[in-house]
């Protein structure tokens, strides 16, 4: 039991500084009315956490990732939103790709579907919670909900490039990184 629960404990760290190295190690900045959006492969990262580690350590390790980066490079503002945001998606993506996996009953091809499947379902919650979330933000710091509407616009398209690199990055990683993470973790 107790190795056990220190390769959970390495494993989830081990995925947070997969996920901050996603990020810090390569961003492409995006021009955006509002906000800094770039493209990065952290979300990437944060769907084979969830694949591998399951839809809690997964949030774990992907919020310890993403606030050690904003920590790191000034985006402390961004913390709340990624805390909250990072729990969402992970929990409910997770337990989507749990209750999936599930009815595939150990078919390992439709599993990788289904890996896919909740990648896209993932990049679908991170463009409607990051809309929201910073439409809200701005109507708050004293915009109009029309024009924080609006200017949240303008960083979508950077949104909607990282979950087209994680459907495209779980579709070339998902086997690979699951068999490996399967074969260390269950010795």
């Amino acid at each position: 039991m107790k190795q056990t629960n220190t390769k959970s404990i390495a494993a989830t760290a081990l995925f947070a500084a997969i996920i901050f190295m996603g990020i810090q190690a390569f961003r492409i900045p995006l021009p955006a009315a509002v906000g800094t959006p770039f493209v990065h492969f952290g979300h990437i990262f944060v769907m084979l956490a969830i694949v591998c580690l399951g839809p809690v350590r997964a949030a774990i390790a992907g919020v310890i990732g993403y606030v050690i980066f904003d920590v790191m490079n000034g985006y402390i503002h961004a913390i709340p939103n990624v805390f909250c945001c990072t729990v969402i998606k992970c929990l409910l993506v997770g337990y989507i790709f749990l209750a999936l996996c599930k009815k595939a009953d150990g078919d390992s091809k439709k599993e990788y579907i289904y890996a896919i499947i909740c990648s896209v379902i993932y990049g679908i919650a991170n463009t409607v919670l990051d809309l929201v979330w910073n439409t809200i933000e701005l109507t708050i710091m004293g915009s109009s909900l029309g024009a924080a509407f609006i200017a949240e616009l303008t960083a979508i398209p950077a949104t909607f490039i990282n979950s087209a690199f994680t459907v495209v990055g779980i579709a070339l990683l998902y086997k690979p990184v699951k068999n490996a993470y399967h074969r260390i973790i269950k010795k």
